[in-house]
């Protein structure tokens, strides 16, 4: 798959990089793909590897970058979280790289946009570094005009800022309702966050777009009522884009009737059926730009301590290693997806966003030769046992996927055999993300 579209080819690398797609010489090494496709290695813009001064994830660089070269996954963004400075955030973010195995880039979390921090953001862009921003966070509403002042400051400097759209108000009224009735289960996890809570969100920061000129990268969107915000905002000429993550193709709030709910609790929490139905029609048509795994998980036993309450389960599960394959599996061979949109949607346009491309996301001459030999007719059951995370449960657990990532390369590195990790820990690097917009 090229940007020019489907060919039948060979694709020679040296020096980590494509060098030619057509007809090339006789390599040291060859991988024969005949009746293989041949993708480029994805671009993930949303995850959670890093560590912060008072977490450590279970999924760190290491094995988190394990999962995601397994599942074709060549690149991760990860957040890294301020700390009093901007900077101190990225430095820590790149201190815990040093162990990944795949290709990294970051996005700082804002959590005090202080004058000094907004001075900041123009060095951290000419670094490469991205921003992301909870409006759900306590204090937004109160620091929404300091907010705006970071917008307009990374629309400056061309930097793309991630946003978490839901609203905090709405948010705390519904869990103060549901904790005086004695409504503390995990099963009332999904009332807790209301899909108004998003919507509300979603149309600020539409708002917030249009009177900063930002560029707002609205993550994990999770309903039909948060696209028709995200598609208004575009039809108005916004800078608005907008990311989906798997939990929302696959899976519904039926999965909070079960004793183990607590197994899926994720911010934004799982929708209805008709919310499913109306991401993946704005995947394949828009105005959905991504997918993003979100990949935070959390071990059986802590999602499922009977001492928690909805709103202390700790949020996200595991996602890398299954992006692409269930992608594939559940939208091309199931007709919801061409197989030219899943490499737009997980390789091409995420690279664009983060400034990346063409060096990431594309399989052309010059480019990085991050390559997946994927075999489409590969079937698999998902077991935790067999995955690479960290984690002991796989939200998809017994899930038949047909197609499956056979070989994996990052920058002309064999780093996924046939079932084998072959990556080195500390063989990634850091790549610097350009301005939005430029190529």
């Amino acid at each position: 798959m090229t940007p020019d579209g489907e060919r039948r080819a060979d694709l020679a690398i040296d020096d980590e990089r494509i060098s030619a797609i057509g007809d090339v010489p006789r390599a040291s090494r060859e991988i024969d793909a005949r009746g293989k496709l041949v993708l480029p290695g994805c671009v993930d813009l949303h995850t959670h590897l890093a560590s912060t001064p008072t977490f450590t994830p279970l999924d760190d660089f290491e094995h988190g970058t394990r999962a995601a070269v397994a599942g074709g996954v060549t690149t991760v963004c990860s957040m890294v979280y301020q700390e009093g400075s901007l900077r101190a955030g990225a430095e820590r973010g790149l201190r815990d790289a040093a162990r990944s195995c795949a290709d990294f880039a970051f996005h700082v979390v804002v959590t005090d946009p202080s004058p000094a921090a907004i001075d900041e953001v123009a060095a951290l862009a000419r670094e490469g570094h991205g921003l992301k921003v909870f409006m759900v966070s306590p204090h937004f509403v109160e620091r929404t005009a300091d907010y705006l002042d970071l917008y307009r400051a990374a629309a400056a400097a061309g930097v793309v800022v991630a946003v978490h759209a839901e609203d905090r108000a709405v948010i705390d009224r519904a869990t103060a309702q549901l904790h005086a009735a004695g409504r503390t289960g995990a099963e009332w996890f999904p009332e807790s966050r209301p899909v108004q809570a998003e919507i509300v969100a979603v149309r600020a920061a539409l708002a917030h777009a249009e009177l900063s000129g930002a560029a707002l990268y609205l993550v994990h969107l999770s309903s039909r009522g948060a696209l028709d915000g995200l598609r208004e905002g575009k039809e108005r000429g916004a800078r608005l884009l907008g990311e989906t993550r798997p939990l929302y193709l696959y899976l519904t709030r039926e999965r909070f009737t079960r004793p183990d709910a607590a197994l899926w609790v994720g911010q934004p929490p799982l929708r209805e059926r008709e919310d499913v139905e109306a991401l993946w029609a704005a995947l394949r048509d828009g105005p959905l730009d991504t997918v993003g795994t979100d990949h935070i998980p959390h071990r059986r036993a802590a999602k499922l301590d009977p001492s928690l309450t909805f709103d202390t389960v700790p949020p996200g599960v595991a996602n890398l290693e299954t992006l692409l394959p269930m992608l594939y599996s559940e939208g091309v061979r199931r007709g919801r997806l061409t197989l030219a949109r899943l490499v737009e949607v997980l390789a091409t346009v995420p690279a664009r966003i983060a400034g990346l491309h063409p060096r990431k996301g594309v399989l052309a001459p010059g480019s990085d030769a991050d390559v997946v030999v994927f075999d489409p007719n590969a079937r698999r059951t998902i077991r935790s046992s067999e995955m690479h995370s960290a984690c002991d449960y796989d939200p998809y657990e017994g899930w038949d996927v047909t197609g499956w990532p056979e070989v994996v390369l990052s920058r002309g590195e064999v780093v996924f055999e046939r079932g084998t990790i072959t990556a080195r820990p500390g063989r990634g690097r850091f790549v610097p993300r350009g301005r939005y917009g430029e190529s």
